[in-house]
């Protein structure tokens, strides 16, 4: 059974949408390109022939880049969450979108090649600041806000105290 997803994010790129979307599929299991659309006229955004639309997914999740042109660049009010198993899952997908002059930014947050903003988060991150015990969130936080990129072992080291 296939289902709609009745909400799609869509990425504004200038130009480089079709290269930026290569590299996120290549990156995430469970992803590929569904569609591109061409334009079979001059637009704004490029000319005849290029293409404005791709709909693709990242990990099961369906997304749209369009080539606009060069207005906004993306910047901190949207953000790709990306909840890793493990460690090496965490350096796996920082590794791959810093590559090529993506840039390491604080807290598990990075911006890739391309301006797209990321965090890259282990899932045991979230199960030790939502505890009951706030002496022990409290000491993730603060060991989570004096990181880059989010080292699980240490996060377990403020944890356990």
């Amino acid at each position: 059974m296939t289902t709609t997803q009745t909400i799609t994010p869509c990425f504004w790129f200038d130009g480089n949408a079709e290269e930026a979307v290569q590299f996120y599929v290549s990156i995430f299991d469970d992803s590929r390109i569904h569609h591109k659309m061409v334009n079979h006229d001059a637009w704004p955004g490029g000319k005849a022939g290029d293409v404005v639309v791709i709909e693709f997914e990242i990990a099961g999740q369906r997304y749209q880049a369009l080539n606009g042109g060069p207005n906004e660049p993306f910047n901190d009010r949207v953000s790709l969450s990306v909840c890793c198993k493990d460690q090496a899952e965490v350096d796996r997908y920082w590794d791959a979108l810093t590559a090529d002059g993506g840039k390491p930014v604080m807290c598990g947050w990075l911006n890739d090649k391309y301006g797209m903003r990321w965090q890259i988060v282990p899932e045991e991150f979230f199960a030790m600041v939502n505890v009951a015990d706030t002496e022990k969130s409290r000491r993730v936080m603060q060991a989570m806000q004096q990181m880059v990129k989010l080292d699980v072992a240490k996060l377990k080291q403020a944890y356990e105290g």
